[in-house]
């Protein structure tokens, strides 16, 4: 067992007993064990970022504006709750960076992922960026050539009712492949 070890971790990495039970918790936490890892290569080396531009066509600013978002959940689709961490672990990062405050607010639910973001004031004539940090999104192989709907409502305190509406996203294939 030990010269497998070896063979498989390299002789830097020391051999330990562990008996069943010390096995199955290893493995039980190795998700969590790698979590970092794998949300920045999905969200920092394979993602997508998700920007929209709202555009106020009327005569008065929007004014406490906010935006909501709901899209399916689909086990091929990934939207980041967060940014993921910095890969260095160093003692210079234990302060997060700004833009980690500014990533808009993700809820993922069992069938849905809501989005919400407060947009305060929307000028009249200009595009205004729907979000500070765009989201983060990454889609499997599985989303080629298929479309997705996302619902969105615009509030805001001197709009009677909230701008709702239907956005389609259509994965199309990478055209590095």
């Amino acid at each position: 067992m030990r010269l497998t070890h070896a063979r498989l971790f390299g002789s830097d990495d020391p051999y330990e007993t562990k008996n069943r039970q010390e096995l199955m918790e290893e493995m039980a936490q190795i998700k969590l064990k790698h979590q970092h890892d794998d949300e920045r290569f999905l969200f920092e080396e394979n993602a997508e970022e998700l920007q929209l531009v709202i555009y106020n066509q009327g005569d008065v600013p929007i004014q406490d504006a906010s935006l909501l978002l709901a899209m399916p959940n689909h086990p091929s689709f990934f939207v980041a709750d967060h940014l993921p961490a910095p890969s260095d672990d160093g003692p210079f990062l234990s302060q997060q960076p700004p833009e980690f405050e500014k990533y808009p607010t993700v809820k993922i639910k069992q069938t849905a992922i809501h989005v919400a973001k407060t947009l305060g004031e929307i000028p009249c004539g200009e595009p205004v960026l729907a979000f500070d940090v765009p989201l983060r999104v990454c889609a499997g192989s599985e989303l080629q050539g298929r479309k997705f709907g996302i619902s969105y409502a615009l509030s805001a305190a001197n709009l009677r009712y909230p701008a709702k509406g239907t956005l389609r996203v259509i994965f199309q294939p990478d055209a590095a492949t």
